[in-house]
């Protein structure tokens, strides 16, 4: 049962974040894991609720540690989130899917949230 709570909450997740950052042509999260790599993810996530804080062409034009650094500063710094990540274990070939999910799990917990069926239904037909 633990198991299908998971499965649910994390294609609640997915699809929170997948709607998060569907403004972002340079974005497309289809997992926990190579999806946040280069950093783009999580400051799109970030900025799409809070575009006040940075510059998204400012982000562009980083590296991926450095995207990766500038999200979990502004995370702590403007929304109280640990850094609970470095950027060095993120900006790899397969970053840890739990980190990834606890961190994420953190976001949506202060950051507005709207989930449709639809959105999580969207998420099912995604490849594996």
């Amino acid at each position: 049962m633990s198991d299908l709570q998971q499965t649910n909450s994390e294609k609640i997740l997915l699809s929170w974040v997948r709607q998060s950052t569907r403004p972002y042509s340079q974005v497309n999260v289809l997992n926990f894991t190579t999806s946040w790599a280069d950093g783009l993810a999580f400051n799109a996530v970030i900025h799409r609720h809070k575009p006040e804080l940075f510059s998204w062409d400012k982000v562009t034009k980083m590296s991926p540690v450095e995207r990766l650094e500038n999200a979990f500063n502004i995370a702590k710094n403007h929304l109280g989130i640990e850094k609970l990540l470095d950027p060095e274990d993120v900006a790899v070939q397969l970053p840890d899917k739990k980190s990834i999910i606890m961190y994420l799990t953190s976001l949506f917990e202060v950051l507005p949230k709207q989930v449709t069926m639809e959105d999580i239904r969207e998420v099912e037909t995604l490849p594996r």
